[in-house]
């Protein structure tokens, strides 16, 4: 049977989304090393080829202003598509040390498409959990670029009441994975980034 959608199979995300947790939890060791940004296209982008692109032109950019003042990072970054079909990127940054003050323009101005979000993680206690969760899951203010039609089948997900920066949001759960093109790599991560070691254990009754 032919998958159209990431949606089509959820063991297959859920695995996705269960190392990509791990896999952040494995090196946000110390989050006053880390900033969370997050990469928005000006215009409505909607081909994930060339936001990958963008990206490693921007990573070459930061990378470079930032090593003259001594500063090196490692980096996972994930795709995620919006309602209206746009592509923007969530990037953790992970510092050799406390991690710079880096001004928003001048972020805006290395990404050079639009705009940037840099946030600190120091109030978060699941960092893996709390940034897979966006991958997922679509505020309802988002989903209603969507057809009806659309609408309808991601309501199967169920609904949750969240409170961001004080504010509370409607959530539909999972909503945002039938979005994804099928076999399409949710986030990439640098060379310097650890690989999470998992081991199994069977509990006899």
């Amino acid at each position: 049977n032919k998958i159209d959608n990431r949606a089509g199979n959820l063991n297959s995300i859920r695995q996705s989304l269960s190392r990509l947790r791990d896999l952040l939890n494995t090196n946000i060791t110390d989050v006053s090393k880390c900033r969370w940004v997050t990469l928005t296209y000006a215009e409505n982008m909607t081909d994930p080829k060339r936001l990958m692109k963008d990206f490693e032109k921007f990573h070459k950019r930061m990378s470079y202003k930032l090593s003259k003042d001594g500063f090196k990072y490692e980096y996972i970054v994930c795709m995620e598509p919006q309602g209206r079909g746009a592509w923007h990127a969530h990037l953790v940054m992970i510092f050799n040390k406390t991690a710079p003050y880096i001004p928003n323009d001048e972020m805006a101005n290395a990404w050079g498409h639009g705009f940037t979000t840099t946030k600190k993680l120091e109030d978060v206690d699941n960092v893996g959990a709390y940034l897979t969760a966006y991958l997922g899951d679509m505020d309802i203010s988002d989903a209603r670029n969507l057809s009806e039609d659309e609408l309808n089948s991601m309501r199967s997900f169920g609904i949750k009441e969240v409170e961001v920066d004080g504010t509370t949001k409607s959530i539909l759960k999972g909503a945002r994975l039938h979005m994804y093109p099928p076999k399409f790599n949710l986030y990439r991560f640098s060379r310097g980034i650890k690989k999470p070691i998992v081991n199994y254990e069977t509990e006899m009754q």
